[in-house]
């Protein structure tokens, strides 16, 4: 490897790295922001917010790895320009061909890693996501309900009593106590379980007592399953979205939804490409232009492909335009345009 290459991959990965941890930090804390506010509301656990910030680095690392790519050689090509380098390296006889070799194969590790990202990761990470928030809302009233102790239920509902709670979740000798109904339920076990899209807490073997305060009126009855409806537990469990398909259900499926997903995936980690070599011609910039003149236009072109983009899948999925052709020819237009450029 030749001196010129090695400082040439040094300036690009420098830069990309330092553009990847400033966007990440900025993605990441407004992400942390909206989940802590969505915990306040009780929407998720504040117990698994941590875990979610993780599960969620791989979706924003699609979103943010193609920008990072555009912006990254804008700036390290840019300021070749700025510090008239590029002049003395073209004296020398070094073609515009050469740096568009070596921005390819700088930015190639980027795409099969995003690549990966894409078709392996996130499809996995969203799922756990989904996965971990369930399994938490299932035990979310346990942290709330002391063992040994009658706890009150909101707005004088009701008072539950468990006299243990166990390490998987199920509850031994519960006294449960319904105000509205005027219903008492004693049960040796129990648990929390989803039932009709709510958290249901589910009495085995048990007895109900109805209108214990009226003797007249008083109903006994023994049940092998009792399914009560806490007041306090109003979560709504989280389905199954079409981003956690993994990549070999959307090759076998034959519906256009999952076929465009199917090629948005691939489409991302080929646009680092695009991205990245339409940023070497967009970085060329007069000697009084400045390193940052074209850096507003970079980030315009990269806004209208996604645009494009985007205007595009959704008209595959609407079927106004056949499948063959796909989102192949946004990428396609944008690479000739860059290689039209390079070759002036």
């Amino acid at each position: 490897m030749r001196i010129l290459d090695k400082y040439l991959y040094k300036e690009l990965y420098a830069t990309f790295f330092a553009v990847l941890a400033v966007l990440l930090l900025i993605t990441f804390g407004t992400e942390t922001t909206r989940l802590l506010a969505e915990a306040v509301k009780s929407e998720i656990p504040s117990s698994v917010v941590f875990q979610i910030i993780l599960y969620k680095i791989p979706p924003a690392l699609e979103i943010i790895l193609p920008l990072v790519a555009i912006l990254s050689v804008m700036l390290a090509i840019g300021r070749l320009y700025q510090d008239h380098e590029m002049v003395v390296l073209r004296s020398c006889g070094v073609a515009e061909r050469y740096f568009q070799k070596r921005v390819f194969w700088f930015l190639l590790p980027v795409a099969i890693f995003t690549a990966w990202i894409t078709l392996s990761v996130t499809p996995w990470s969203l799922q756990q996501e989904r996965e971990i928030i369930s399994k938490a809302q299932m035990t979310s009233p346990l942290a709330a309900l002391t063992a040994g102790k009658f706890n009150e239920l909101p707005n004088g509902k009701g008072t539950f009593f468990a006299k243990h709670i166990r390490q998987d979740k199920t509850m031994d000798d519960i006294w449960l106590q319904l105000t509205d109904n005027n219903l008492t339920l004693i049960a040796p076990t129990g648990r929390f379980e989803w039932i009709d899209k709510k958290l249901v807490l589910v009495l085995y073997n048990g007895v109900s007592y109805q209108g214990l305060e009226q003797s007249e009126s008083l109903s006994v009855r023994k049940f092998q399953r009792f399914e009560a409806f806490l007041p306090e537990v109003q979560i709504k469990p989280r389905h199954r979205r079409k981003a956690e398909y993994s990549t070999l259900e959307l090759w076998h499926s034959a519906e256009i939804k999952q076929q465009v997903m199917l090629q948005w995936r691939i489409m991302i980690p080929f646009s680092i490409l695009v991205l990245g070599l339409l940023a070497l011609k967009l970085s060329k910039s007069k000697p009084r232009e400045g390193r940052f003149a074209k850096l507003f236009i970079a980030l315009v072109m990269y806004v209208v492909f996604n645009q494009i983009l985007v205007t595009n899948k959704d008209m595959l999925i609407d079927e106004k335009i056949p499948l063959f052709i796909g989102l192949w020819v946004v990428p396609l237009l944008f690479i000739l345009y860059a290689l039209k450029r390079s070759a002036r």
